[in-house]
């Protein structure tokens, strides 16, 4: 409603609008006026209407009339009263009475601000009152509540117990009751929310209605109907996908019942077998009722001491035995882990030792052959020498006195290559020597060590053979494992009596609770728990008021919407014009 009294105002004060090169702050940021407050030239024909409504910037010099250029012209006797002149005097009047008009109701805003400012002090002070009051009512029901508890317990002779155990299961029902009730709270929520946004796209339809209305421009309506038929399609596809997804939830519905339903038939199956067997387990206990008197109910309560006392022995007995057993599961763990490593040793020495085997084998292959080459070389160098010293021999046929430097000479340089070679040669055989020596000192380190391995795979044999003797420990466990399970029928026997003792509890209990429903004081307190809910749910009630007519009577937001979108609407109507 406000969007369409706006633009029915826009429509008629078109002058008030500025030109997009001047602008005045005056109309940008007040173009609200008052239907009744239109100026006195306005009471004319249609002619000065249309006069009025046409801007000035759009005509030429010599198209204006001379009325619009503030020359005085002739006056009629019929127009005497209005004013004929218009120029910018009358202008600047006109803005600055709508601006005093708008200044004016700024003012009565803000005293009405001022009013809502103090009833919300003083609905604040009412709000803490009241909830001081109701905290002190509270407080004062829980210790009455808790005076006419221990009041009936003393009556009764109820126990701590039992009223410990109705308190819960009344806390686990109010609890579910509470979560129904924030859900129902929620889904008032979602709905109040799905209205509200109707709401909201109901108004801005009508907004953009009565903007295509008022403009003429095609290129705003055909870009209005392609955004339409966008948004169509959208929702389209939207509400596709909803079905689709609607669909997918329906069938996990039905798999998820048909899975409930299978688990249902075994738990029926197995409910009525345990119904069977309950209704023996009665039978017997009522047999065993029949049989005794309450005379002897303190001496059950005597043996149902001493097979706490008992139960609780076996339970330490029990854990001391567990603790044994992982003590002895710890050790045998342990042992393995060093059998384990003990076997990864041995493996790697045995490679290392069939490594240092296959070298040794080699070389026990290769020596000969070696051997043979040394001394086949060492026949061919003394070959080579022999030769070298005939060759020498037969050259010497020089004469003595000339040639003697030159004898001397060649007979040195073949000494030092003899010498030379025979040294190379040694050295050679010291080197093949010394590698045999430290091969010998491998195989006596290998065959100390291998000596020292068997002797350790023997040692660890004899632990194995020793730890491998499981049939006494199995002897021992199967003994403890016949004791126990004598015990276990004992204490299944004796709890079947304890059962017959507790089901003589539960007859009493029963008829307590029947005696506490026929007292008044538990009617009274019930019929005060049901005053305490029905006030909690008024006082959320309250306060779900509250916080919405805080968020609808939030001045702010309010007016920063109000200013954003007559922008956006005064902009427009300059395109439009423009």
């Amino acid at each position: 409603m406000e969007v369409n009294q706006f633009s029915s105002r826009t429509s008629r004060h078109v002058l008030s609008e500025p030109c997009p090169t001047e602008k005045s702050p005056r109309t940008k940021y007040f173009p609200s006026f008052k239907k009744g407050s239109t100026p006195s030239s306005e009471k004319g024909s249609k002619a000065s209407n249309e006069f009025l409504h046409t801007p000035l910037f759009n005509k030429s010099l010599q198209d204006r009339r001379l009325s619009d250029q503030g020359l005085a012209v002739t006056r009629q006797k019929s127009r005497l009263e209005n004013r004929q002149v218009r120029d910018k005097s009358y202008y600047m009047g006109l803005l600055y009475r709508k601006g005093y008009e708008v200044g004016s109701e700024i003012k009565k805003l803000i005293g009405k601000i001022e009013l809502m400012k103090a009833d919300q002090s003083v609905f604040v002070s009412y709000k803490h009152k009241a909830e001081t009051q109701a905290s002190e009512l509270s407080n004062l029901q829980s210790t009455l509540s808790v005076y006419n508890l221990v009041d009936d317990m003393q009556n009764t002779g109820i126990g701590v117990d039992e009223s410990v155990e109705k308190l819960q299961s009344i806390k686990a029902d109010n609890q579910l009751e509470s979560v129904q009730v924030e859900k129902m709270f929620e889904l008032r929520k979602k709905k109040e929310l799905q209205f509200r946004e109707l709401e909201t796209d109901a108004s801005q339809e009508k907004y953009v209605v009565d903007i295509l209305s008022s403009t003429t421009s095609p290129q705003f309506r055909d870009r209005y109907k392609n955004l339409k038929k966008m948004d169509e399609d959208l929702k389209c596809d939207l509400s596709k996908l909803e079905q689709e997804l609607k669909n997918l939830k329906f069938k996990r519905k039905e798999l998820e019942d048909k899975c409930v339903l299978l688990n249902k038939t075994k738990a029926s199956s197995l409910i009525i077998k345990l119904n069977e067997e309950m209704t023996k387990r009665d039978n017997l206990f009522s047999e065993q009722v029949s049989r005794d008197t309450p005379s002897e109910m303190p001496s059950l309560q005597q043996r149902k001491h001493e097979h706490t006392d008992f139960l609780r022995c076996l339970g330490n007995q029990s854990r001391n035995i567990k603790q044994q057993i992982e003590q002895v599961q710890g050790q045998l763990e342990n042992l393995n882990n060093k059998m384990h490593g003990i076997r990864n040793e041995r493996s790697l020495k045995l490679k290392k030792l069939k490594i240092r085997e296959n070298v040794i084998d080699a070389f026990s292959n290769t020596y000969p052959e070696q051997k043979e080459d040394l001394l086949n070389r060492l026949a061919e160098m003394r070959h080579k020498i022999r030769s070298l010293l005939e060759h020498m021999s037969s050259q010497l046929n020089f004469d003595r006195i000339g040639n003697h430097g030159l004898e001397i000479d060649s007979s040195s340089k073949e000494a030092e290559l003899l010498s030379t070679e025979e040294q190379n040669a040694r050295d050679s055989l010291k080197q093949e020597l010394l590698d045999l020596m430290a091969k010998e000192a491998l195989e006596d380190k290998l065959s100390e060590e291998i000596d020292k391995i068997k002797e350790e795979i023997v040692t660890k044999k004899r632990e194995i053979d020793h730890f491998s003797n499981t049939e006494e420990l199995k002897n021992q466990f199967e003994k403890k494992e016949k004791e126990l399970l004598e015990e276990s029928q004992d204490l299944l026997k004796q709890k079947e009596a304890f059962h017959m003792v507790i089901k003589d509890l539960q007859s009493r209990v029963g008829e307590l609770e029947e005696n506490l429903e026929k007292n008044g004081t538990y009617k009274e307190l019930t019929q005060l728990e049901k005053q305490w809910h029905y006030l909690e749910q008024e006082n959320f009630d309250t306060e779900e008021f509250l916080a919405d007519a805080k968020v609808l009577g939030g001045y702010g937001s309010v007016k920063s919407n109000v200013m954003d979108r007559l922008r956006q609407l005064n902009d427009l109507l300059i395109e439009i014009h423009a």
